[in-house]
């Protein structure tokens, strides 16, 4: 099977890698403490790339990018431990909005003016994404949301409720009970009380609404498996750098054959990444978020892994701030259990087997 990259693509991953430059933990340390713990600025900036286009149709002002075009985008941003919630507030509301039929939102949430968080996950439902207790009555919408990543930057929420509804709701309405709380990769996301707030539902078809929530997964495993790629390449480096009893520590056989079962595990999960994004135009949307959640589990085992070896051949500096693997490793953290954690993700794949 050919991997190689077309002119278009290899492009694309070039423009995002100028746009992040090198790794500046200074400078993420920098962002993640001012309020919110990310720019609104930044995010113009990644609108004006085009970045946010890809997942949005032609139809509605997008690019129309395919599975594969947005995979490589995510491990392009993993790669380069990008900052950028791209698929928390850009893919996954774009792609909601878009199902729901809302060309307006859609097109500001493009030009980058409208920032927007998702509320989708409610209080004892764990990795449940289906709506139970959040209601819409009438022009009114009742319950309460947690894990909402962004919402401390977002002037807008996308609320999923029972009866495939979706509303739309401003951050300062009356009736909003908001409360923030920092997550393990350095940014932030809050608790949503819905108390009676007006809104203007949409009809969100659930077929649609898992279709969503697959491509989500398989675009976790793509940031994932490009923060993989990251963290393996910086203890490769380090490994050869690092004295100890006169030598590299990179020549001690031990340590090669862990390198080599990480380097084994990396293209195994890219291997799994691309064929999964290239199954997308013939899979159907009911089995779709079943197969994604195959490969998601699949690639946030390897990424867990060789995060778990890049730190422990780093020391205990690799744990830290200090090191880009320490917040890699934290995002992975966060990534693997977006939408399911592994054991979630593993059942959900066996139903569809």
């Amino acid at each position: 099977m050919n991997f190689d990259l077309d002119e278009g693509q290899q492009l694309a991953r070039d423009t995002i890698g100028r746009f992040l430059g090198p790794v500046d933990i200074a400078a993420r340390h920098a962002m993640r403490s001012t309020d919110g713990g990310y720019s609104r600025a930044r995010w113009q900036e990644v609108a004006d790339l085009g970045l946010l286009a890809l997942a949005a149709p032609e139809a509605m002002g997008g690019m129309g990018g395919t599975m594969v075009d947005l995979a490589l985008v995510a491990e392009a941003l993993g790669k380069g431990l990008a900052i950028d919630p791209w698929i928390e507030n850009g893919v996954l509301p774009i792609r909601l909005a878009a199902a729901a039929d809302d060309g307006a939102l859609v097109e500001e949430m493009l030009a980058g003016t409208r920032f927007v968080a998702v509320a989708f996950a409610e209080p004892g439902h764990r990795y449940e994404a289906d709506p139970v207790a959040t209601r819409v009555e009438g022009n009114q919408i009742t319950g309460a949301k947690t894990f909402i990543p962004g919402a401390r930057l977002a002037d807008m929420f996308l609320v999923t409720a029972s009866g495939n509804r979706l509303a739309k709701v401003a951050r300062d309405a009356t009736g909003v009970v908001q409360q923030d709380y920092p997550v393990i990769d350095g940014s932030n996301a809050a608790t949503l009380d819905l108390h009676g707030v007006p809104v203007e539902p949409l009809d969100l078809p659930k077929v649609k609404f898992q279709r969503v929530i697959g491509d989500v997964r398989l675009l976790a495993a793509a940031e994932m498996l490009g923060l993989a790629q990251s963290m393996f390449d910086d203890t490769l480096a380090y490994v050869g750098e690092r004295q100890q009893f006169g030598a590299a520590i990179g020549s001690f056989q031990a340590l090669q054959h862990r390198l080599v079962e990480c380097y084994a595990a990396l293209e195994q999960a890219r291997s799994m990444v691309l064929r999964t994004a290239m199954l997308d135009p013939t899979t159907d949307d009911a089995k779709w978020p079943r197969i994604t959640a195959g490969a998601k589990a699949y690639v946030g085992e390897a990424a867990t892994r060789i995060g778990l070896e890049a730190v422990q051949m780093h020391g205990g500096m690799g744990q830290t701030d200090e090191l880009a693997i320490g917040h890699a490793l934290k995002r992975v953290m966060l990534l693997d259990k977006f939408f399911g954690d592994q054991a979630h993700c593993l059942r959900s794949y066996a139903r569809a087997a």
